[in-house]
């Protein structure tokens, strides 16, 4: 998704605010709250793109629906995300501990992990 246009814009900083995981459809709803003239198809669309470009991650949340995460720009390694299983929060995270974890698993295990590693589990506040 190489093109900017100012719906583009709005969803992905809206998108970008999220401290938790979400779905299109909130997304579409928050930005008719707003009073913004997109339609669900656009929203959709963007949604769809972000995730081929690595952006946004996908997943089914515990309804079975789709729900997804921003990942932040970076190209560290020994980074992760961890998500909270009771109130979506993600919280973003360096740790040279991951990092060597990944060079374990890249030269032991034949194996090169992704960059978008994510630890679910419950956060302090919903423990």
């Amino acid at each position: 998704m190489t093109y900017n246009t100012k719906q583009k814009s709005l969803i992905l900083d809206l998108i970008r605010a999220k401290q938790s995981d979400f779905s299109a459809k909130e997304i579409y709803a928050e930005l008719i709250a707003r009073g913004e003239q997109i339609g669900q198809t656009t929203v959709y669309r963007v949604i769809e793109a972000l995730v081929e470009d690595g952006k946004l991650k996908q997943s089914l949340g515990a309804d079975g629906a789709t729900r997804y995460q921003y990942l932040e720009d970076c190209s560290h390694s020994g980074h992760c995300y961890l998500k909270c299983r009771e109130c979506g929060r993600i919280e973003h995270i360096d740790c040279k501990d991951i990092s060597e974890l990944e060079q374990h698993i890249v030269k032991n295990h034949q194996f090169e992990m992704d960059k978008d590693i994510v630890i679910n589990g419950k956060c302090e506040a919903c423990i």
